[in-house]
C-alpha cells in the first residue's frame, strides 16, 4: 500500500508515524514545500529575542532523523500542486530544479497547515514589512534586525503572535513600539490587564481602529493609513492580523471545505474515501459550541494527526473528542490564559450567562517576594449559565506561569461539564510558595455562586 502525506509538520509526520508502526512494509511518503520539517513555529517569537540562542533547538526531527529512525522519506522543497481524487495521484513541483512529476497513492493525508490572513490592501512589496510563519520568515526578521538602526515599529494585528513578537523586538533595542488591533485576544475586562502590562513596558496600544492601506514614504519608512482618516508612522510594519487554513490548491475540487477549512469527521476523515486531514488546515469540534470551528492550536493538531493514522493502519481509536479553545500565552510578565466560549457565543446558544472577574494573590501574601508577584494580582474570570450553574468560559492573568497554567484546571472543568457548586468542591494543592490556601480558583467559584440562581 502506498500513503503520501502532503505537509511535513507535526500532523503529518504524526499520521504518517502511526501507520509506519502497523505497516513496516508499506510505501509511505512524505512531501513538505519548505526547508524544515517538525519545528516550533510557537517558539520562533523567542529565537528572534535571544531567548533562544540556536534556531536549530526549534527542530524537533530533522528529515534524515526521520528517514532514519522511522524508515519515512521526507521530501523538502517539495510543493505539491494539485491532487486528482478521482485517479488518486498529486502533482508536484520541485522548487529547486522546476521539475514536475506525479505520484499516485492508495491513502493521502492532507496536513497542509495554516497560513498568515492577509488582506489585499495590505500588500505591499517593502523590505521593512515583516511577518512571523516560519523559521525562515524568523531568520529573514532577526538577521534585518541586527546593525540596521531600526528605531520604531507598527505590530499590525493583537493576537498571540504579535503579543508576543512586541516583546522580542523590545528586546531587540527597539523601544517605540505601538500595537494596533481591534481588542487584546480577550473580550472582557481581562485584556485591561494586557493593556496595563503593555504600557508599564512602554509600549502604545491602539485598539479599534482598522488599516485602510499601507504606504511607503521612503526605502527605510512606512506609514499605516486608518479608515477613520489617521495615520501612524514607523521604520518597520508587523502584520499578523490571523491564521487560515493552507487550503488554496483543493478549491474547485470535490473535497468539502468551510471557509477553507477541510471538514472532517471524529475520525479525521474527509468526504472523500482514504482522504484523510488533519492539523490547521482543518476544522475542529468544539464541544461547548456543539458545532465545527477552525481553531488552528499545536495539541489539536498533533491529536488529529496520530488518529488520522491510526485509522489508516486499521487500528480500533478512539474519536477525536474536539476541543474547548484552550491556549495560554505571555505578555512581558504577564502570563494569560483562556478556554470556553464567550459570552457573546453564550447568548446565541440560549444560555442565560453571567460572570465574575476577581482579583486575588497567586501565592500566599507572606511569602518572600519572586519577582513581581507582589506588583501584579492574578485574575480569574468565570462565565457561567445562571441557572443550570454549568461553567461556561474563563479567563486568566497572572504574574508567574504558574498561575497562567491554572487556566487547564478550568479546561478540565469544562471538559468534565462542571457546575460552579462542583468547582467549589475541588481539592486543589495548597502551599504557601504555590497558592493562598483560597486557591484564586476556589475564590472566583465562592463568588460566582452567589449570582446563581
Amino acid at each position: 500500500m502506498k500513503l503520501v502525506v502532503i505537509g511535513g509538520n507535526p500532523a503529518g509526520l504524526s499520521a504518517a508515524s502511526a501507520v509506519r508502526r502497523a505497516h513496516p512494509d508499506w510505501i509511505i511518503d512524505v512531501y513538505e514545500k519548505g526547508p524544515y520539517i517538525s519545528y516550533g513555529s510557537c517558539g520562533l517569537p523567542y529565537y528572534i529575542s535571544g531567548i533562544v540562542e540556536d534556531r536549530d533547538k526549534l527542530i524537533t526531527i530533522t528529515k534524515e532523523e526521520f528517514l532514519e529512525t522511522r524508515n519515512i522519506p521526507v521530501h523538502i522543497y517539495q510543493e505539491v500542486l494539485s491532487v486528482n481524487f478521482n485517479a488518486k495521484i498529486i502533482k508536484v513541483k520541485d522548487i529547486k530544479t522546476n521539475e514536475i512529476f506525479e505520484r499516485d497513492y492508495d491513502y493521502l493525508v492532507i496536513a497542509t497547515g495554516g497560513k498568515p490572513k492577509m488582506r489585499p490592501e495590505l500588500i505591499l512589496e517593502h523590505n521593512h514589512i515583516f511577518h512571523v510563519h516560519t523559521i525562515e520568515d524568523a531568520d529573514k526578521v532577526k538577521n534585518f534586525l541586527n546593525g540596521k538602526g531600526l528605531k520604531s515599529g507598527i505590530l499590525l494585528g493583537a493576537g498571540y503572535i504579535n503579543l508576543e513578537l512586541v516583546e522580542a523586538y523590545k528586546a531587540q533595542g527597539i523601544d517605540d513600539l505601538t500595537i494596533v488591533g481591534p481588542r487584546l485576544i480577550f473580550r472582557t475586562k481581562s485584556q485591561e490587564y494586557i493593556k496595563k502590562e503593555l504600557k508599564k513596558n512602554g509600549i502604545k496600544v491602539i485598539l479599534g481602529k482598522y488599516a485602510k492601506n499601507l504606504e511607503a514614504i521612503s526605502d527605510k519608512r512606512l506609514r499605516i493609513n486608518f479608515e477613520d482618516g489617521e495615520s501612524l508612522e514607523a521604520d518597520f510594519i508587523q502584520i499578523s492580523i490571523g491564521v487560515v487554513p493552507n487550503t488554496d490548491i483543493f478549491k474547485g475540487t470535490k473535497l468539502k471545505m468551510i471557509n477553507g477549512a477541510i471538514i472532517v469527521d471524529e475520525y479525521m476523515r474527509t468526504n472523500i474515501e482514504n482522504v484523510f486531514a488533519a492539523g490547521d488546515c482543518t476544522t475542529v469540534y468544539h464541544q461547548i459550541l456543539k458545532r465545527k470551528a477552525y481553531i488552528p492550536l499545536a495539541p489539536a493538531a498533533n491529536k488529529q494527526g496520530r488518529i488520522a493514522g491510526n485509522v489508516i493502519a486499521g487500528k480500533k481509536v478512539d474519536p477525536f473528542p474536539g476541543v474547548l479553545g484552550t491556549s495560554v500565552w505571555k505578555v512581558f510578565d504577564l502570563y494569560c490564559g483562556k478556554t470556553g466560549i464567550t459570552e457573546t457565543e453564550a447568548k446565541e446558544l440560549g444560555y442565560e450567562t453571567d460572570s465574575v472577574l476577581v482579583e486575588s494573590n497567586e501565592i500566599a501574601h507572606y511569602y518572600p517576594n519572586r519577582g513581581n508577584q507582589f506588583e501584579l494580582k492574578m485574575t480569574t474570570y468565570l462565565l457561567f449559565d445562571v441557572k443550570t450553574h454549568h461553567l461556561l468560559g474563563a479567563e486568566i492573568t497572572a504574574p508567574s506561569p504558574l498561575g497562567g497554567k491554572k487556566i487547564d484546571v478550568l479546561a478540565t472543568a469544562l471538559a468534565a461539564k462542571m457546575t460552579i457548586e462542583d468547582i467549589q468542591k475541588l481539592d486543589l494543592s495548597y502551599a504557601p510558595p504555590f497558592a493562598p490556601v483560597w486557591d484564586s480558583i476556589l475564590i472566583a467559584a465562592n463568588v460566582a455562586r452567589k449570582k446563581c440562581l
